[in-house]
């Protein structure tokens, strides 16, 4: 059984204030990454939630990209920064809007003394794309930042075992209303325990 992961928020603690996406911004803001969030708020007239990748089992996403750039492990999708085209396939087949991608204009290379005699070249550098995902804040012993950020508590990582004790919440649940349309009632001294 996978044993993926994934942060969700409760709409009705989110106060919209943002600190998720700051210590997500800050957790990525180090050499060698993107210091942008990995989730984005989303506010309506009627709900204020930051939405981020799910980390699905069949990923879109995945499926989508023709380079191998996103991957799907047993724990998540994932990122190969060194495969990204910036073809933006990934970001079309996000049923959630939580993939972007980024461009950057890498530095030209500096014209050698060797080649000072010839005719200078126009300078144009290098276009380096990178995949802007949720990655669970792999590798830091502490967690998913913008989950430990959260003032309100409204984000949660969701992981088998909450899902499983939703599934038997809402078992007993379903199960408790067909009682309604028993013919045998049973152990009606325990009060529907």
């Amino acid at each position: 059984m996978l044993s993926r992961k994934f942060v969700i928020a409760d709409p009705g603690k989110c106060i919209g204030c943002k600190t998720c996406m700051a210590a997500c911004l800050h957790r990525h803001d180090i050499e060698g990454d993107v210091a942008l969030p990995r989730l984005q708020l989303v506010t309506t007239r009627t709900v204020s939630a930051p939405v981020g990748c799910h980390h699905c089992v069949d990923a879109p996403c995945v499926e989508a990209c023709p380079t191998g750039c996103l991957y799907s492990d047993d724990e998540r999708v994932g990122v190969r920064k060194e495969k990204c085209i910036g073809c933006r396939n990934c970001i079309l087949a996000c049923p959630y809007g939580a993939v972007d991608i980024v461009t950057e204009v890498l530095a030209a290379p500096e014209q050698s003394e060797e080649d000072g005699d010839k005719k200078p070249k126009r300078r144009r550098g290098r276009r380096k794309s990178t995949v802007i995902k949720c990655d669970l804040c792999e590798g830091h012993a502490q967690g998913s930042a913008c989950v430990r950020a959260c003032p309100t508590h409204a984000l949660r990582l969701i992981d088998q075992r909450f899902l499983e004790k939703g599934a038997q919440s809402k078992r007993r649940e379903a199960a408790k209303a067909t009682a309604a349309y028993s013919t045998l009632h049973l152990n009606q001294d325990l009060g529907g325990r």
